[in-house]
């Protein structure tokens, strides 16, 4: 078996085989480009510009695609079905990242109730962004961030470097996945917020819109 194989294989979650939404705006997206690395970069920049926003962890590639918004582990598997639908092996990097503190004391500020609704914040928390087998050897790739989110970061003060969490020997541990599927479902089980989820992931993203509005109004 190619060793590359795993890499370009749908899935549950990766299911860009059962839609050809995504066959189709993949090969929309590449049209006319010189080679592969022009066509993964194609995809890439697509799917990062997709606005960024909290949500479930087990969303299917053609979801994300269908609604135009996701978070780290939907963007990162729209990513990679979008580049195995165009032949181009792709995988998920799993890791933990200091919490993005900064991101949810603004938010708490911005408003009431919201503090108390989403208890003590965490020190750490999940990432997941994907990794491309292009000329040669594997690239890594975060999509999880749309431009206008960032600038409004910068804008703000609020820091984009998301730092990764190394173990006791100093180590960062990343868990490469040819599947999300598995991860994504224990993830969902165990994930904090169980009752009221939508409501809330709805109240943050309503910040994260306005952190945008910021750097749309610079």
């Amino acid at each position: 078996m190619n060793i590359l194989e795993p890499y370009l294989a749908a899935t549950q979650l990766c299911d860009f085989d059962a839609e050809s939404l995504i066959r189709v705006k993949a090969a929309e997206i590449a049209q006319g480009c010189a080679d592969e690395r022009e066509r993964f970069e194609r995809v890439y920049r697509y799917v990062k510009e997709l606005p960024y926003g909290l949500e479930d962890w087990d969303v299917k590639a053609s979801e994300t695609l269908r609604k135009g918004w996701g978070m780290c582990s939907g963007k990162a598997n729209l990513l990679v079905a979008m580049s195995r639908a165009l032949s181009i092996p792709a995988r998920y990097r799993v890791f933990r990242i200091a919490a993005e503190g900064r991101l949810l004391r603004w938010a708490v500020e911005q408003e009431e109730g919201l503090g108390a609704q989403l208890g003590e914040l965490p020190l750490e928390q999940d990432h997941v962004d994907c990794e491309a087998y292009l000329e040669g050897r594997w690239r890594q790739y975060d999509p999880s961030r749309d431009s206008p989110l960032e600038e409004g970061f910068m804008a703000l003060g609020i820091p984009l470097e998301r730092v990764p969490v190394a173990d006791a020997d100093g180590e960062v541990r990343y868990n490469i996945l040819a599947s999300i599927d598995d991860w994504a479902r224990r993830r969902q089980e165990r994930r904090r917020f169980r009752t009221g989820r939508q409501a809330l992931f709805a109240r943050v993203n309503e910040q994260l819109e306005k952190i945008r509005a910021v750097s749309r109004d610079l």
